[in-house]
């Protein structure tokens, strides 16, 4: 044995590591590869399991905040969760809208009685954001649960887009999550309790002309619920969930309002369909929900292929958007 080469070395005597010691080194990463197998196929085994038997979480009494209530989604969510029984705290800069839905849903009911409240708030202004928490958790004494859906829609070529319409939507559609997440997560992170649900589109799955700064917010949506989903789960001990809703297009219609001109090979959908799944995700505590499921996979997939098969497949396939 040359001097200095210990018993155990693997390495040759020309300095060359063998293929036993890189193998053998390699080994926690195999194992760690082989055990992630296992876990992904319990985890489909498990989500079948789910969708057959599912276990939900009751929401009646809960306090659950929602913004951009004054009408669309955001009025139809909170008419839904006051059916699940949870007392609603609706939110809108539309102070005439807002006003209304809390007052379908409270029919009559007034003083302790009512199980929804209304707030005319600026999303997008952290100032009005913080009064907000205050005044909310003053009344209600906490927030169970935190709905993100005030969102600015428009479509058009991002060159007929005017600065103003651009920093508008980002603030609103994307800006406004961190406010809001900043002014409520103390609260729950204190009691280590709390469910945080933000609403995305399928946008943030793929791509499409004439909506580019739109798109562009929901990516950022996206991104902001994954990471801090991340940060959250950092803490071995955390309670606090999150979900993100994506949605297809909405049929508008029934509410008289057309943000744009959708033609689609594909249906669009509701927004009662849209308000039932976000829900049904928030009682399951899934982190993500996709309107229709099968929108997420299929869009996933174009991705993993070559841009120009990935081309004629959204060609085949996508919306054409115009301005209404």
């Amino acid at each position: 044995m040359e001097t200095g080469q210990r018993p155990g070395n693997r390495t040759s005597s020309n300095g060359v590591r063998t293929a036993s010691n890189i193998l053998l080194d390699c080994l926690p990463l195999i194992t760690k590869i082989l055990v992630g197998i296992l876990h992904t196929i319990y985890a489909f085994i498990n989500l079948a399991f789910a969708s057959i038997y599912p276990v939900e979480k009751s929401l009646k009494d809960k306090v659950v905040l929602v913004t951009g209530a004054g009408r669309g989604l955001g009025r139809e969510m909170s008419y839904q969760l006051a059916k699940e029984g949870a007392k609603v705290v609706c939110v809108d800069i539309n102070a005439e809208g807002v006003k209304e839905t809390a007052e379908v849903i409270n029919g009559g009911r007034t003083g302790e009685d009512a199980v929804a409240d209304f707030y005319t708030t600026n999303v997008a202004e952290p100032s009005q954001v913080n009064e907000l928490a205050k005044a909310v958790e003053d009344k209600w004494g906490k927030v169970d649960v935190l709905i993100n859906n005030a969102g600015i829609v428009a479509s058009a070529p991002l060159m007929d887009t005017t600065d103003d319409q651009i920093k508008r939507m980002i603030d609103v559609n994307l800006i406004s999550h961190f406010w809001m997440i900043r002014a409520f997560l103390p609260a729950m992170q204190k009691r280590n309790e709390g469910h945080i649900v933000a609403t995305s589109s399928a946008a943030a799955f793929t791509c499409a002309a004439n909506i580019v700064p739109y798109a562009a917010t929901k990516y950022g949506v996206t991104g902001l619920m994954a990471s801090f989903r991340e940060e959250l789960r950092a803490n071995p001990s955390n309670n606090i969930k999150t979900t993100t809703v994506h949605p297809f297009f909405l049929d508008s219609a029934p509410i008289n309002v057309k943000h744009w001109e959708v033609k689609s090979v594909l249906p669009i959908v509701s927004i009662p369909q849209v308000a039932q799944a976000a829900i049904q995700g928030i009682k399951r505590e899934d982190a993500i929900v996709t309107v229709p499921e099968s929108l997420r996979p299929s869009m996933h997939m174009l991705w993993m292929l070559p841009q120009k098969s990935a081309d004629y497949w959204r060609d085949t396939f996508s919306s054409k958007i115009d301005k209404a």
